[in-house]
């Protein structure tokens, strides 16, 4: 078994193994190159730890971007249930507006008809005490 000293006089690049009588492997490399592969290594698992963290926030905001379609649509349908009931609002209005106008026309009617009444009741009244008159007077 070649001891961990040797690994000091390996030169940059070059890599020895060896494996023991348990089964164990012991990898030997200059210092640096150990340096760039643990670093390689620290990269690579930082990496794949922050894929799962951009896996697990991609999914929440997936689920975000659903329940914002969802709402929108919600919305947007309570627009358009809105819309038609400012336009039944309208109708109804203008139907009001349409018996208030057929209200005003039956008034007017009715003043004018008040009105041919009284003066026939004047003329009828008058007619009755001038026409005695006028006939006692044509006697004399």
């Amino acid at each position: 078994m070649i001891l961990p000293i040797h690994s000091q006089i390996i030169s940059k690049g070059e890599v020895k193994e060896t494996i023991n009588s348990k089964g164990d492997t012991l990898v030997i490399m200059h210092l640096e190159d150990a340096r760039i592969i643990l670093n390689d290594l620290l990269e690579y698992e930082i990496a794949d730890s922050l894929l799962t963290v951009y896996k697990e926030k991609d999914s929440l905001n997936t689920n975000t971007i659903s329940l914002q379609k969802d709402v929108i649509f919600k919305l947007t349908e309570k627009s358009e249930n809105q819309q038609i009931q400012i336009n039944n609002f309208q109708t109804i209005l203008d139907n009001k507006n349409n018996e208030l106008l057929l209200k005003e026309d039956t008034i007017k009617l009715q003043k004018k008809e008040i009105r041919k009444q009284k003066f026939q009741k004047i003329l009828g009244f008058s007619g009755s005490v001038i026409l005695p008159i006028l006939t006692l007077l044509a006697l004399l």
